[in-house]
């Protein structure tokens, strides 16, 4: 039995939607993917999701409710993709699995618990600055529009940060 797929995305095609249950978790081989929310017709921009990076609505994969929001291809995509149930599988045959299970969980966790104080404790240049040093060449990736939404701020104040001559 083939425990894991390949899945490619066209840019703009979805990996999770909202209001749909998340029933793959995906390995990007190659790509750029970002997850948002949508709250009064505004995109809030969770994370980006480069090569190497596990992507996956974790929320709604674990649970099986449907997803708060959307997983979506910023350029074409490759990605190898585990169904919900051979992730079961897999995390009852072997420890090294479990390992990998809770790899998953751990930085996803660190990543959120990051996100959220970033946005708590910090201005718009300091979340931007941790922007780059995460993700760095994201610039060469993702638009100035998917970045601002990111940092939470609009795109004009995003060129008034870029001036600051930040890392240099």
């Amino acid at each position: 039995m083939e425990l894991s797929d390949i899945q490619i995305l066209k840019k703009k095609d979805m990996f999770a939607e909202k209001g749909k249950v998340c029933k793959h978790l995906g390995i990007i081989e190659s790509g750029v993917l970002r997850s948002y929310i949508e709250k009064d017709d505004s995109e809030f921009i969770k994370d980006f999701y480069f090569p190497g990076s596990i992507v996956v609505s974790y929320g709604s994969f674990l649970t099986r409710d449907p997803s708060i929001g959307y997983i979506q291809a910023l350029e074409d995509t490759n990605l190898i993709t585990l169904s919900r149930s051979a992730y079961d599988q897999l995390m009852k045959e072997s420890n090294e699995w479990l390992k990998f299970g809770k790899y998953i969980s751990d930085n996803l966790l660190i990543r959120k618990c990051r996100r959220e104080t970033s946005f708590l404790m910090e201005d718009a240049y300091e979340r931007y600055k941790l922007l780059l040093k995460t993700y760095p060449g994201v610039e060469q990736y993702v638009s100035q529009y998917h970045i601002a939404a990111y940092l939470g701020i609009k795109p004009e104040s995003l060129s008034r940060l870029k001036s600051l001559n930040i890392g240099q």
